[in-house]
């Protein structure tokens, strides 16, 4: 019985800071007040919501996904103006990028009663442009240690970022509520942040750092 009763006042409590979210986001919508213009306080008890409308801790599963998708976002953005800065010929396609980024975002975001679709093509876009750099690369060596001037070693920070994305983002897919191809379109994008941290390096005429392992030593493929 007082487990239950416990139980019950933390449901309780959990019903009153919603309640209290709602109210918060309806007050500062007011076009009148204008503090909403600098901050809002819709986050202050830890909860936010979805497009859907739908409410959540922000360390719940879509919350995860969301962020990582924005700072995913974030860096990539950051490496196209390193790569602006040394002129290189890959920066349109980050900002392309970068669109379909939103996109995922957004779809996260909607789910899962506005299921999003994630066209093919996006993925079908990446694979065309790592094929045509690939032409211009020797075959790459198992493990390139991430560096090669400040162009080069930005995409390899952001790689390793859209590999957590994708782990971020899987189990919303296996619960159905996220198309299944969100996950091999990041997947695929992590292979194209790598191949243009190499075509960056070249670039930049730095040399690619490879580690060699001890021999019978496996090393994790990247």
């Amino acid at each position: 019985m007082a487990l239950r009763r416990i139980f019950h006042i933390h449901e309780m409590r959990k019903f009153d800071y919603i309640r209290q979210f709602r109210t918060q986001c309806i007050y500062f919508k007011d076009k009148n007040d204008k503090s909403t213009e600098i901050f809002s306080r819709q986050g202050d008890e830890g909860l936010s919501q979805t497009i859907s409308g739908d409410i959540f801790s922000k360390d719940a599963e879509v919350f995860n996904a969301i962020g990582a998708t924005e700072e995913l976002l974030s860096y990539i953005g950051l490496a196209r103006e390193y790569g602006h800065e040394s002129e290189q010929q890959y920066t349109d396609k980050l900002k392309r990028i970068q669109t379909t980024v939103i996109d995922i975002s957004t779809a996260i975001s909607r789910s899962p009663i506005n299921k999003t679709t994630i066209p093919g093509t996006y993925k079908k876009e990446l694979e065309d442009w790592i094929l045509d750099y690939s032409k211009q690369l020797p075959p790459p060596e198992e493990y390139i240690i991430p560096g090669g001037g400040v162009a080069s070693a930005s995409l390899h920070v952001a790689r390793a970022i859209c590999r957590r994305t994708e782990r971020a983002v899987v189990p919303l897919v296996h619960k159905g509520s996220l198309d299944k191809e969100v996950i091999a379109y990041l997947n695929r994008l992590s292979d194209f942040l790598l191949m243009v941290s190499r075509i960056a390096a070249k670039h930049d005429n730095r040399a690619e750092s490879i580690y060699i392992p001890k021999p019978n030593e496996e090393v994790q493929p990247q």
